[in-house]
Parts: structure tokens; sequence; C-alpha cells
């Protein structure tokens, strides 16, 4: 690992592969992706406070998001805190799986930049005001993802089956992302009772505006990749 800048992509060729899976854009859409200091993956430096802060969040097409990663990979130092710079093991860059819907977040951040005037908030900063907005909006809904904040193989075994293995599944630091069509959610599965009782299992969470780390990015000294679902099955 070069020690003068920062290190973003580990394995290049399973990120372009990543890039190339993620869903076909609509004219309006865009991928929201942030890149964040994670206070859990570096718990002995005592100036990093927040578990998520935010160093830089953009938005990209599929053609121009390898390039913009690779823009991230900047000296050391130019991401800091309160004139300190930023650990490289506290970094993780995160994506919203499903497409954000710009058209429809115009509306929503006039709205937001409205009530930012009538609150006085000379302090407030327009252009996060409008990217928490594109956050929130959300285009097409390929995807149902699950988060489990756990690497517990009856988990994940539960899980998987829960959904007859239709699922694509996402090995993280700390557990894993598992990602089912939205088509297949409406065709059913063989548990009627699937999403009950897969956000009833511990550690499984659902958010629909959720994020998953980049497969092939570092993530606090981690590569995140896809492992075969039926495996588990």
């Amino acid at each position: 690992m070069q020690k003068d800048v920062y290190q973003i992509i580990l394995d290049e060729e399973a990120l372009k592969s990543f890039i190339n899976w993620l869903p076909e854009l609509l004219p309006h859409e865009k991928y929201y992706l942030v890149l964040m200091c994670r206070k859990k993956y570096c718990p002995s430096v005592p100036w990093i406070k927040s578990d998520k802060t935010q160093m830089k969040r953009f938005l990209t097409d599929k053609s121009r998001m390898l390039d913009k990663i690779k823009q991230l990979e900047c000296p050391i130092g130019a991401f800091s805190y309160d004139g300190k710079a930023i650990p490289q093991e506290s970094l993780a860059l995160y994506i919203t799986p499903n497409p954000r819907d710009m058209w429809k977040a115009v509306p929503r951040s006039i709205k937001a930049l409205a009530t930012v005037i009538e609150c006085s908030g000379k302090n407030s900063n327009p252009h996060q005001e409008v990217m928490s907005e594109i956050h929130r909006t959300c285009g097409q809904k390929v995807f149902i993802d699950f988060d489990i904040d756990s690497k517990d193989r009856e988990i994940i075994k539960q899980a998987v089956n829960l959904v007859d293995g239709k699922c694509e599944l996402l090995e993280t630091r700390g557990g894993y992302h598992l990602m089912i069509k939205t088509k297949d959610a409406k065709a059913g599965f063989s548990e009627k009772l699937w999403y009950k009782k897969l956000t009833a299992l511990a550690d499984v969470s659902a958010d629909p505006n959720s994020m998953i780390a980049l497969p092939g990015t570092w993530q606090g000294g981690f590569t995140p990749r896809f492992v075969d679902s039926t495996s588990f099955l």
C-alpha cells in the first residue's frame, strides 16, 4: 500500500464487475456515494467522535463511477477533521444500490431550502441540504436490502432460506447485506411470512435508503465481496 495517498480501491476488477452489475439508470437518475470516516474502525483515535463522519459524497452514473472513486485516492491529510488527518484505517465507501431520482428530489430540496430560510439557518450549507434530499429520494426500487450485522452462519442460513436462496449476498467487515430483487419479492417465496420472519431474526434490519460498502474497496481494512448464497442452503 502506498503510504502517501489514501487507498480506496483494493481490487479494481471486482469493483468494475460490481459497477457493471448495478442496474442501468433512467435519464433522471444517479447513484449516490459517500466516503465515511468510521469511529468503530479506529476506536483508539480519541479525536474522532462520531461513528459516521462524511468525508465526501457525490453523484454519478455508471460510466464515470470508477474515475470518480479514483479521485478519492488523494494525499494523506486531504481528508481531515479539526485540522487532523483522517487515518486510512477509518475509511469506508458506500453506495445506494437503488438509484436516486433527481427529478423527484427537486421539490423536496426546494421545500428543505425554504425551511432553512424560514428558520434563519445562516450556518446551513445549501449544497449539503440538497444532497441529503437526493439521498432520501429513491428512484427505481430494484432491490430490497437487509443489513445483517453478524457473521453467525446460522443466522445467514436462516435468512437465505427464507427467500429460497434468490438473493445477492455481500460480505462486509461486520456482517452481510442480503439483497433480493423487488420482482422476486412480489412473486413470493415458499415462506409466505418471509419478510416478517426475516426482519425478526437477530441482527437483521431493513432500510429503504440503506447503503452498502462497494465490493473491491477499502472498508476499515476489509474488502467487501459477493459470496455464493446457495452455499448456505
